[in-house]
């Protein structure tokens, strides 16, 4: 019975012993049990990845928990934020220390300036088509232009052929015998004939007028000398209207022209 003290010291220490060599390999196996069980939860994700929704339900019927299911749970949990509303244009008015009726008057000035910003462009769109339509105008009336001057000069050339055909004529006239050419000059319109007459020569006409009957004669001396006076009417009239339109008053008609004048 001696002896038993003595072998229990004995065994604690080889006890102690093959505790500190199981402890010493259970910390060299460490590592690899660490990376064993990283290997098996990847394997485990992947696996509920493949199988969907029904892999992760319970024997209730219900789903498992994921990681994205706790998430959303522990979300769930926390109070939601309170939307923010914009502040009013009485509040800011309120805080910049204007009255109700200082904000409307500034709002009402802010549609005005609206309405005159409105106008102004309507405006200037007014102003652009009314310079295009000057700008035709301007060609219109440059054509026009042009065109008069093309008639004025086609008037003074006929003007010239008329003078010269008749003064061609006053000198057919005053080479006949005053019986020949009184007879021709009678039968003759006084369109024609007042020019040729009123050129010839005082001796020329006054033989052809004694060779003439006396009616034809009495009307052609009448006709000779009241062919300026239409003319000298509408220059009269032209300058009353000319004046009138001046002073805004309407002026008389011009008169109209005589056949023989």
């Amino acid at each position: 019975m001696k002896s038993v003290p003595r072998i229990l010291p004995i065994v604690g220490v080889a006890v102690g012993g093959v505790l500190v060599v199981n402890a010493l390999a259970g910390a060299r196996a460490l590592p690899d049990l660490v990376s064993g069980a990283r290997a098996f939860a990847q394997e485990a994700v992947a696996e509920g990845a493949g199988t969907g929704e029904g892999a992760g339900e319970g024997a209730g019927g219900e789903a498992a928990p994921t990681g994205e299911g706790v998430d959303a749970a522990a979300k769930s949990t926390l109070p939601k934020p309170v939307a923010a509303c914009a502040p009013t244009a009485a509040e800011l008015a309120r805080e910049a220390g204007l009255s109700p009726a200082e904000l409307q008057v500034l709002q009402s000035l802010g549609e005005r300036r609206g309405q005159l910003d409105a106008r102004e462009q309507s405006l200037e769109t007014q102003l652009a088509l009314m310079a295009a339509a000057e700008a035709k105008l301007d060609a219109k009336v440059k054509a026009l232009n042009g065109l008069k001057t093309d008639i004025e000069s086609l008037m003074g050339e006929a003007e010239v052929r008329e003078n010269a055909e008749v003064a061609r004529m006053v000198k057919v006239f005053e080479g006949m015998k005053p019986k020949d050419s009184a007879a021709r000059m009678t039968v003759l319109d006084d369109s024609v004939r007042l020019p040729i007459a009123a050129a010839m020569k005082e001796r020329a006409l006054s033989a052809m007028l004694a060779a003439m009957p006396p009616d034809e004669a009495k009307r052609l001396t009448e006709s000779l000398a009241s062919r300026f006076e239409a003319a000298r009417a509408l220059g009269k009239a032209l300058n009353a209207t000319e004046t009138a339109a001046a002073r805004n008053i309407p002026g008389p008609a011009a008169p109209a022209a005589k056949a023989g004048g």
